[in-house]
């Protein structure tokens, strides 16, 4: 029997494009949007799109276009990435440390307040009220606080837009977005530096991708650690997620945005899904 080899990465086909028309005259666009970091993944440009220059900053990696662009036309943000993920599990037989292990002053770098985030809403403070919340193992309180988000959300279901935590968990409902949400929101009360990744989760059976949001959290022993509520993965980095953003202190970063935009022009966006081949 012929055993079906695994990838090793992914090649990924973007085919974005951004039309546009302007009342008068000749308007430069501006555009800045994410590239996917080198951070738990080895990335390649096989093709870079046109007219971009690549920006890093300490997290992310961004393109950004400007051009002079007739009256009326259309901008192709074609691109072709080949991504590796580095696959990480962590170890069994080490421990993840204790939740009063963890500085003072970097807990409270991570306890700002944010809509996504609310970590003063009087429900997400009335859980931190409960028992188990003082619990000071750090991967026993991640067990317990990930049990009780999933009962929480009763009903996990694909939302038109993003809740945040507070609403995710007065209405019982949400996808990835707010089981991260609600998640990186307790975290942060408790003490635990934590923050939200995107990108995608690719199902290896006929590699479609599924757009995603995850969580990490920073354990005092082992470092960053994936926290993926919706899958039911605590501490694993597998080669079906692929990085495109990591979200830290701005909870709201846009994939796509127009620069300077103004009433002069009119946009119109087509993002279909990337295309997703295996490498092997």
């Amino acid at each position: 029997m012929n055993q079906q080899r695994e990838p090793r990465g992914w090649q990924i086909h973007h085919h974005e494009q951004l039309f546009f028309k302007g009342n008068t005259g000749a308007p430069t666009i501006r555009l800045k949007f994410f590239h996917y970091p080198a951070y738990r993944q080895t990335v390649t440009i096989d093709q870079p799109p046109a007219y971009c220059k690549l920006k890093t900053k300490p997290n992310n990696t961004f393109f950004l276009f400007q051009q002079n662009v007739r009256t009326k036309g259309a901008i192709s943000l074609e691109r072709i990435i080949s991504v590796y993920p580095q696959p990480s599990t962590l170890p069994v037989n080490k421990t993840w440390g204790r939740i009063s292990d963890i500085p003072r002053l970097l807990q409270r770098k991570y306890k700002q307040s944010f809509s996504y985030w609310p970590v003063s809403s009087s429900a997400i403070q009335d859980v931190s009220q409960e028992r188990w919340f003082a619990t000071d193992d750090l991967s026993d309180w991640v067990q317990t606080v990930s049990r009780y988000i999933t009962m929480k959300i009763k009903h996990p279901e694909k939302q038109e837009k993003r809740l945040g935590a507070d609403q995710a968990l007065r209405t019982g409902s949400g996808d990835c977005d707010e089981f991260t949400d609600l998640f990186v929101t307790l975290a942060r009360i408790r003490g635990v530096p934590c923050r939200r990744l995107t990108g995608y989760f690719i199902h290896q059976t006929n590699a479609e991708p599924e757009p995603h949001a995850w969580g990490e959290l920073l354990s005092p022993t082992i470092g960053w650690a994936p926290i993926d509520i919706a899958l039911r993965n605590l501490g694993n980095h597998t080669i079906n997620y692929v990085i495109s953003k990591i979200e830290e202190f701005n909870p709201a970063l846009l994939d796509y945005q127009i620069l300077r935009q103004t009433s002069a022009v009119h946009y119109h966006w087509e993002r279909p899904l990337p295309i997703f081949t295996p490498l092997y």
